[in-house]
């Protein structure tokens, strides 16, 4: 127990001190947000701290942080979903997703504005044009607000959206939720490639230690699948 504690103290300095250092876009954010975000400020420290968990949780923490679900990554047909977007557009189905006739690459992430989440969604952004030619929509699921995945892509200026999962239950069905004592569920990082009949043609579980290329690796992956 005196080993867990010191684990939590620990993970909470490293996250005070930098460990997730905030992005120049996430800085504007919040200036130019005012009052709304200092009156949010405890809840993002809070979700900074759950966020840094499921980061490390294949690694330091397998005690504390567990998946949801012990029958993790579904294979075959995609569960569905129906789902609040970043756009303010009400809510976005698997159906219709399927229903434009191309390839979808639904990638779950723990939390907007953390520097592995803002680096993973720039860099599918950066290559929104590749992923195009092969008929392919981008799409990002975490448990965030509406209105915070909005402001996360807007400060991004991303070419996608995010669908809002609060309370984790497309994460679990996706096999893609941690369970973080004293926060809640959070969505693990990990991408699904669903073909247009909505079949899951491959899952990516190891992205968290390979952010940086994830995008690339995505459009390479998907250039095999689609034969």
């Amino acid at each position: 127990m005196v080993g867990k504690i010191f684990t939590l103290t620990l993970v909470f300095l490293v996250y005070r001190v930098g460990a997730f250092v905030p992005t120049q876009s996430t800085v504007s954010h919040r200036l130019n947000t005012g009052l709304k975000a200092q009156a949010g400020r405890r809840n993002v420290l809070a979700r900074g701290v759950a966020t840094s968990f499921g980061i490390l949780s294949t690694t330091l923490f397998d005690p504390l942080v567990q998946p949801v679900q012990a029958a993790s990554v579904p294979s075959g047909k995609a569960p569905g979903f129906s789902l609040p977007n970043s756009r303010g557009e009400g809510t976005t189905s698997l159906e219709e997703l399927l229903q434009t006739g191309k390839w979808t690459v639904l990638y779950f992430y723990p939390g907007a504005f953390t520097s592995g989440c803002t680096l993973e969604a720039r860099n599918f952004n950066r290559d929104i044009a590749d992923f195009k030619k092969l008929n392919t929509q981008i799409v990002g699921v975490s448990v965030d607000s509406v209105q915070k995945n909005g402001e996360f892509c807007e400060a991004e200026g991303l070419n996608f959206f995010m669908l809002s999962d609060q309370g984790g239950t497309v994460s679990k069905a996706y096999g893609s939720a941690l369970s973080i004592p004293g926060f809640g569920t959070f969505s693990n990082r990990q991408t699904y490639l669903i073909s247009p009949k909505g079949e899951i043609k491959y899952v990516f579980t190891d992205v968290e230690s390979r952010v940086a290329r994830h995008s690339t690796e995505v459009l390479e992956k998907l250039k095999e699948v689609q034969g």
